[in-house]
């Protein structure tokens, strides 16, 4: 039979081991709960999110959960290029920006040494984004055509409205002199000043105030279609360098 001693001794013996299980559960359980995930690539991560509550809004959730595989798999495909992407700035590109500056990029002069970083980071880059930078291209095309091309057109529209009123009016051509000048007048398309807008703006201010607000909100909206015309065009242009 044991004793007291030998029983008190097993007690402590086990106590560190049962709390070091409890822990090892409670950890467990603080890893593998989703509303604790801490992902690694925080914007690739957030793309996804709301890609997955875009198409769930679209669809429904009766045909997202049917299709719930194939969907996953897509646009876990879309994340793992822009967590590619997003890495390689993160840990590659913005550290030696950091430390080193932009004189390795455009150096006042050149030396062995800027020739050198300036081939091994074109061939990273290269290496690295040469699949990724065609989805962005795609995600930022497509954003392009469903956000920022109906944005262009409504604004440019609703500007043009709302200008041609404000717009101090031209004094009409005289008529042509003759046929040859007529014949010159429709064969020849004659190039128009491109519009300042602030002038457009100046004279709405000085006609009308309701005029101004208008133009202010149609330009406003103009100007984010713009953006998102140039932000596809530098995505254009990143895919052609790298590919």
């Amino acid at each position: 039979a044991w004793g007291p001693a030998p029983a008190l001794a097993l007690s402590a013996a086990l106590i560190p081991i049962a709390a070091g299980a409890a822990g090892m559960d409670l950890q467990a359980g603080t890893v593998f709960d989703p509303s604790s995930f801490n992902p690694v690539c925080g914007a690739s991560d957030s793309i996804y999110r709301s890609l997955q509550g875009l198409i769930l809004a679209m669809v429904g959730q009766q045909s997202y959960a049917e299709y719930a595989p194939l969907i996953a798999g897509s646009l876990l495909r879309v994340r793992l290029e822009l967590c590619v992407v997003e890495s390689f700035f993160n840990e590659a590109v913005a550290p030696f920006i950091r430390d080193n500056g932009l004189s390795w990029i455009l150096p006042a002069h050149e030396t062995v040494e800027t020739f050198l970083a300036g081939v091994v980071f074109s061939i990273a880059a290269n290496f690295i984004l040469i699949g990724s930078t065609k989805l962005v291209t795609v995600l930022v095309t497509y954003a392009d055509l469903f956000l920022g091309f109906p944005l262009r057109l409504f604004g440019g529209v609703g500007w043009d409205s709302v200008a041609r009123g404000v717009r101090p009016k031209e004094d009409p051509k005289p008529p042509p002199q003759n046929a040859w000048e007529a014949a010159r007048r429709f064969l020849t398309k004659e190039e128009k000043q491109p519009e300042v807008w602030l002038d457009t703006l100046s004279n709405a201010q000085n006609k009308n105030a309701a005029a101004l607000v208008m133009l202010l909100l149609y330009g406003s909206v103009r100007v984010v279609g713009g953006t998102s015309k140039a932000a596809r065009q530098v995505a254009e242009a990143l895919d052609t360098f790298v590919g």
